[in-house]
């Protein structure tokens, strides 16, 4: 929790930024709460869903599946544990809707934007814009991307494409614990699963 606390205030508080961030924590805290699992606990392999993948002399792969509840709940609890994120709430079935509420114009506006997940060729997520609501109005996806990519000051592992009515996430991009590196390796929608490489220095394993 303390690396997730010291994570979590370094973040721009803008709401709108907030809402697409969050898809990307979810992501980030899979993998915090997967180290929890290794450095602290040391389950056997009947205990965790995580598998050695490959092993160097310098660094360990770990393959590990996450469950769209599985997500959820991490991003979820997350979400309860930030004052500044009370009210959200994220699923994650068929398609991935974050609902919560913004201020726009200096009007508080109930917003939920949902996009179909898919794992790109080099490892990261990126999100099909299936619906935008803003105040209980639905928006066209290419427009409502658009007007949003005018306004927000995403960070460089974030990225919306109107044209293409996409949101991507750069996974390998983002600043994670122990130096460490990760990829989306596929999403098992007949399963609900998805499948992640998180690959860490062997010398920060037990820091």
């Amino acid at each position: 929790m303390d690396t997730n606390q010291q994570r979590s205030a370094k973040k721009n508080r803008n709401p709108w930024k907030i809402a697409f961030l969050t898809l990307s924590l979810i992501l980030v805290l899979a993998v915090v709460w997967l180290f929890s699992k290794i450095t602290t606990e040391r389950p056997s392999p009947a205990e965790t869903d995580a598998q050695i993948t490959t092993q160097s002399e310098d660094r360990l792969s770990i393959g590990v599946s996450l469950s769209n509840s599985e997500l959820a709940l991490i991003a979820n609890e997350y979400l309860k544990s930030e004052k500044s994120l009370a009210g959200y709430s994220l699923g994650i079935a068929d398609a991935v809707t974050l609902k919560g509420e913004t201020i726009l114009l200096g009007l508080v506006i109930p917003f939920a934007l949902s996009g179909e997940p898919h794992a790109t060729a080099d490892g990261n997520l990126q999100l099909k814009v299936t619906d935008i609501s803003l105040g209980g109005l639905s928006l066209p996806e290419r427009e409502a991307l658009s007007l949003l990519a005018q306004f927000l000051t995403l960070p460089a592992f974030v990225s919306l494409d109107a044209e293409s009515e996409t949101a991507t996430i750069a996974i390998s991009a983002i600043d994670l614990p122990k130096e460490s590196g990760i990829r989306l390796i596929s999403i098992d929608k007949q399963s609900k699963e998805y499948a992640f490489e998180v690959t860490i220095p062997t010398e920060n394993l037990l820091k």
